[in-house]
């Protein structure tokens, strides 16, 4: 039911339903419902087999938060969007205090301008024992947020947590790299804050996220440093997936990258505008370690022919499905050095000739 133009109205009218026993999902995302909606919705008593409410981009402000806070109906609820809204630390603290959704499995307040306030307040829910996947993108958390959210001691199932596009600098990210509970987290989204090399450095000193799969540190300013650090991580095993666009990385990065030998999962390198060049390139051609490797972007790394036909040499990833060397300047010759390649799928695509 998104994109009607419901309106408070049309929500209140929803919430007075009392067929609909075995609704499991209700979506009245872009509907303008506001807060006279929400609470409306909220003292709902029929849906109690609701798992899945999208309230995304309706104009809800924290006293509609607040109000949803308090249903003590949706017992089988799992997933909670409210993204877009103006909920602030006021309306995130009120949610912090539901004591009713236990199987929430997925809460997204994505652009809501929650502060340090509200993180810290929904570091200390102690309810949702059985969330996986936290999106706090696009609002406005510090370090004092990310520090408190890694010492939340509930989310022992956490598999998914995004802080895209808040303001995290090197204290934060020192701060979550020491959290010891989350040891199902799979995907980590801190794509542009502020963390800078020490940031990176503290975060490749984690030790329990052992089941890590993604890691995005897209613009965080990290550089060489904090790029050789991350290359000297050896408890990332199951890495699969690893973005580090736009950080200023330069060929002393490349190397260290080239020289790890603990990520045999990995499958997708991100290196887009960064500043590789040639001997860049050469290091990471000498890589023997990521068999599995399946997408290497390059695009907008400075790589000349040399550096392309230092990749052409490559004889280890056998599994290499798309090689992306848009906007360098490979030329003829290191095009046609790629593909002399024999190792690579004949499937292979590649960009930048």
């Amino acid at each position: 039911m998104g994109w009607n133009s419901i309106g408070a109205k049309g929500a209140t009218a929803l919430s007075k339903n009392t067929t609909w026993i075995n609704l499991q999902t209700l979506d009245l995302g872009w509907n303008s419902i506001g807060d006279k909606g929400a609470t409306a919705l909220s003292k709902n008593t029929t849906w109690i087999n609701l798992q899945t409410l999208n309230l995304g981009w309706n104009l809800i402000d924290a006293q509609g938060a607040t109000a949803l806070s308090k249903n003590t109906t949706w017992i089988n609820l799992r997933t909670l969007s409210l993204v877009g809204n103006s909920i602030g630390d006021e309306g995130a603290t009120a949610l912090s205090e539901n004591t009713t959704w236990i199987n929430l499995r997925t809460l997204s307040l994505v652009g809501n301008s929650i502060g340090d306030k509200g993180a810290t307040a929904l570091s200390e829910n102690t309810t949702w024992i059985n969330l996986q996947t936290l999106d706090l993108g696009w609002n406005s958390i510090g370090d004092k947020g990310a520090t408190a959210l890694s010492k939340n001691t509930t989310w022992i199932n956490l598999q998914t947590l995004s802080l895209i596009d808040n303001s995290i600098c090197d204290k934060g990210a020192s701060g979550l790299s020491k959290n010891t509970i989350w040891i199902n987290l799979q995907t980590l989204n801190l794509e542009n804050n502020s963390l800078g090399s020490e940031g990176a450095t503290a975060l490749s000193k984690n030790t329990t996220w052992i089941n890590l799969q993604t890691l995005s540190l897209i613009d965080n300013s990290i550089g060489d440093k904090g790029v050789i650090a991350l290359s000297q991580n050896t408890t990332w095993i199951n890495l699969r997936t690893l973005s580090l666009e736009r950080n200023s990385i330069g060929s002393e990065g490349a190397t260290a990258l080239s020289k790890n030998t603990t990520w045999i999962n990995l499958r997708t390198l991100n290196l887009y505008l960064n500043s590789i060049g040639d001997e860049g390139a050469t290091a990471l051609s000498k890589n023997t370690t990521w068999i599995n490797l399946r997408t290497l972007s390059l695009e907008r790394n400075s790589i000349g022919s040399e550096g392309a036909t230092a990749l052409s040499k490559n004889t280890t990833w056998i599994n290499l499905q798309t090689l992306d060397l848009g906007r360098n300047s490979i030329g003829a010759e290191g095009a046609a050095s790629l593909k002399k390649n024999q190792t690579w799928p004949n499937n292979i695509q590649i960009y930048g000739y």
